[in-house]
């Protein structure tokens, strides 16, 4: 049996779920942006670790037994949407002072840009975002066939990391660029203002939703 098809169409119903804008795509285009191309890179590799793991774990059903134990998982649900909640509140308490730092500051180095902070701040961000298992649960369920064997199984969860990292790369190397970075600090206090509501509106959508 041919599992080219099977693994293509996996690609194709993953790229479509990445490239829809996000909260993920939100934040990298952000620190990008705002910050640097080593932070958006760091941020975007640790959405793609979060989204690789949830992968595998829906791949090898893991994520089917998630759902035996709905207290768990709620928790992990409440924590996320608590801390999408506060990144929200720090965007737009910090608009206004981070638009003065960056006008009186040069850009620091990449090695003092906190990129493994950002880095962990990504992979919470896709962690606690429940909708990603449900995605993949449903993409490996209705497109891999249930006798797949090992190495299609890891060819898939292969394929989701590469879209991933290659997806929030490009969108950091975009924004990262002069012209883009000076855009957004023309617009920097809305923008940060916008996304900060964004955040605080599906964090508490979130926790609205969780059922313990």
């Amino acid at each position: 049996m041919s599992y080219a098809w099977p693994l293509a169409a996996l690609a194709l119903a993953n790229l479509l779920g990445i490239i829809s804008p996000g909260p993920a795509f939100l934040m990298v285009s952000r620190a990008a942006a705002g910050r640097s191309l080593s932070v958006g890179v760091g941020l975007g590799a640790g959405v793609a670790i979060a989204a690789t793991f949830w992968a595998a774990a829906a791949c090898f059903g893991i994520a089917l037994l998630m759902t035996q134990f709905a207290t768990l998982y709620g928790v992990i649900q409440l924590a996320g949407g608590a801390y999408l909640i506060w990144l929200g509140i720090n965007a737009w308490r910090h608009s206004r002072a981070q638009q003065a730092a960056a006008e009186a500051a040069p850009q620091p180095a990449a090695s003092r840009d906190g990129v493994g902070r950002a880095i962990l701040v990504g992979a919470w961000l896709s962690l606690g975002n429940p909708k990603i298992v449900i995605f993949f649960t449903s993409i490996f369920v209705a497109l891999l066939p249930h006798d797949a064997p090992l190495w299609v199984r890891l060819a898939a969860v292969a394929i989701v990391g590469v879209q991933e990292i290659s997806w929030y790369t490009t969108v950091a190397f975009v924004f990262s660029r002069p012209r883009v970075q000076a855009a957004y600090a023309r617009a920097r206090i809305w923008i940060e203002r916008a996304l900060g509501t964004v955040l605080i509106g599906l964090g508490t959508r979130i926790i609205v939703a969780v059922r313990l």
